[in-house]
């Protein structure tokens, strides 16, 4: 890799001893990771020194605009952590922006009740639909010791289908372990090498429902693939160094969950995710008289719910409103029941995650018009293979719009 690769690999990594979990992960030269650990943590205002001489590099590189832009928008992201970390502290919506490339909005509450009306006459029986809603869900609670094995199942599938449309690095694999006590239902931990570690947070019972969603976001053809793919074409075939590392609060996190999101769509249609629950999945969860077609409807709704997150973060940093008030708002329009609203609560009022929260929802929105029609699948593939910034993907939207 070049300098300019090594002081962003140096700069991700003197941040995160500011602010730990920053770099989420980190697979470059390990005597650059020793280097920066040796010592005490450098100042922040040398950081915000070296951010700045960093971006006049990029500028004054030879690089094509699509690298230029992409290290431009990471390292504006660096230097707004580096500032909020100072005690400049961004209002909330600016550090949005910052960090990644994208303006937070609220979503019409409306939407969420058109939401409800829908799961309304979807869901067996009478009441209302948050007690119909827990009822049905209840009833497809994984038994602790079926956990990881229907996990596993899901997982030799979501791979076998992503083995048939993409490329997969050689020697890729993933590791599956039960976690407790975290903000997060899941987490993807890339280590580098095409391999990741996948914790599944059992504080919320798993639900055979969301087994397949989780895996093909966390693993394939979501996180684990993206990260893999990313490391073995962009650091290790062309040496950029800027893509030995992942930053948690940077614009690349917002096309990596909406990779994530929409992965599930591009494996899977209607009818055979159908056939697989029915046939393989949900026998082997004990649940072979589920209805299957039901829950995938139920599921597609619950989408459209995604965004309450979004709008609770708005209302609780931005808004100044309570926890307590922030909590009943995700109950009522997420239908969630309290333990699952107070995770959703402590998600947001993280200080790493606060902000992040905006990337599911955004990032699966602004990739929806690539990732459906017949060209689908390629262009998945260059976002699995491209280092893309949202303004980027804004401009290739535009530009297929008027084509």
């Amino acid at each position: 890799m070049d300098e300019i690769g090594r002081a962003y690999l140096s700069l991700a990594l003197d941040i995160d001893r500011h602010l730990e979990g920053f770099v989420d992960a980190y697979f470059g030269p390990p005597e650059l990771q020793a280097q920066t650990r040796a010592g005490e943590p450098r100042l922040l205002s040398i950081l915000a020194d070296d951010v700045r001489q960093l971006q006049a590099a990029v500028g004054d590189s030879d690089y094509d605009p699509q690298r230029k832009d992409f290290l431009a928008r990471q390292t504006r992201a660096m230097a707004a952590v580096i500032r909020n970390l100072s005690g400049d502290q961004l209002e909330f919506v600016e550090e949005v922006q910052q960090y990644f490339d994208i303006t937070p909005q609220m979503v019409d509450e409306g939407s969420f009740e058109q939401g409800h009306a829908v799961l309304d006459r979807l869901l067996p029986g009478d009441g209302p639909v948050f007690e119909r809603l827990a009822e049905w869900e209840e009833g497809l609670q994984l038994e602790p010791d079926l956990i990881l094995p229907v996990f596993e199942v899901a997982c030799a599938e979501t791979r076998r289908r992503t083995q048939d449309l993409f490329d997969l690095p050689p020697g890729e694999d993933l590791s599956l372990h039960i976690v407790q006590n975290q903000p997060w239902g899941a987490y993807n931990w890339y280590l580098g090498n095409y391999r990741s570690c996948i914790d599944l947070n059992i504080d919320v019972p798993p639900k055979v429902s969301g087994v397949v969603p989780l895996m093909t976001h966390e693993a394939y053809a979501g996180h684990h693939t993206e990260h893999a793919t990313k490391e073995y074409h962009l650091y290790r075939q062309q040496g950029r160094g800027e893509h030995a590392v992942q930053l948690l609060l940077a614009p690349e996190c917002v096309l990596s969950e909406g990779i994530a999101d929409s992965a599930h769509e591009i494996l899977f249609g209607d009818a055979d995710l159908a056939s697989f629950l029915r046939d393989e999945l949900y026998p082997r969860a004990g649940l072979s008289t589920a209805d299957v077609e039901r829950q995938i409807r139920i599921g597609q709704v619950a989408q459209t719910l995604r965004g309450v997150g979004g709008n609770a973060a708005l209302l609780l940093h931005r808004d100044g409103w309570s926890p307590e008030r922030v909590q009943q708002y995700v109950e009522r329009y997420a239908l969630r029941t309290p333990l699952e609203a107070a995770r959703t609560i402590s998600f947001i009022g993280n200080p790493l995650f606060r902000s992040y929260i905006f990337n599911y929802a955004t990032g699966k929105a602004l990739l929806a018009s690539l990732l459906s029609g017949p060209d689908a699948v390629a262009n998945f593939r260059r976002l699995l293979c491209e280092p893309f910034t949202p303004t980027q993907v804004r401009q290739w939207v535009t530009k297929r719009k008027t084509s």
